[in-house]
C-alpha cells in the first residue's frame, strides 16, 4: 500500500506549504495550448498581442489551475485527491516571467472516509498576486 506523504494528523491551520518557482517560456505556452486544445493566438503570437496593446502572448489561465494541483498533490501526497480548485485571476503574466507559488493551510476538517485540507494559494509575481485559490483536498486514512 502507498502511504500518504500528509495525513490530517500532520496538517494545521496555518502551516505553510514548500514554495516553488516557475518560469514559463513562449515554448511552454504552446505545448500547453497544444494539451488542452486552447489555440487562442493570444496565448503564443507575438503579433496578435502586440497588437491587442500587451508585451507578450499571455499565460493561459488554466496554467495557474495545474499548477496550483501539482503543488497541492506534490506536497500532500498520492492518496490526496483534490476536491474542488477555485481561483481567480488577478494580473497578467508573461512568457519569461518568474512566477512563485505560495500557500497554506487554512482548515483541516475529518469526514467519515478521511480528511479535507482547505489551502490557501496564490501565484507571485514579485510582490504581486497574479491568481489565487482555494483548493480542498481529500485525505485518505
Amino acid at each position: 500500500m502507498i502511504a500518504a506523504r500528509k495525513g490530517a494528523g500532520d496538517l494545521n491551520p496555518g502551516d505553510v506549504m514548500p514554495g516553488a518557482e516557475k518560469t514559463l517560456s513562449s515554448h511552454d505556452l504552446m505545448m500547453y495550448g497544444a494539451a488542452t486544445w486552447d489555440w487562442h493566438r493570444l496565448h503564443y503570437d507575438d503579433g496578435f498581442a502586440r497588437d491587442m496593446g500587451l508585451p507578450a502572448p499571455v499565460l493561459d489561465g488554466q496554467i495557474y489551475g495545474a499548477l496550483f494541483a501539482k503543488q497541492a498533490t506534490s506536497w500532500l501526497g498520492p492518496k490526496a485527491f483534490i476536491r474542488r480548485l477555485k481561483f481567480r485571476m488577478r494580473a497578467m503574466a508573461f512568457p519569461g516571467d518568474t512566477l512563485r507559488l505560495e500557500g497554506r493551510v487554512s482548515e483541516v476538517r475529518a469526514e467519515t472516509d478521511g480528511a479535507v485540507a482547505v489551502l490557501h494559494q496564490q501565484v507571485m509575481k514579485g510582490d504581486e498576486i497574479v491568481a489565487e485559490a482555494t483548493t480542498e483536498v481529500h485525505l485518505s486514512p
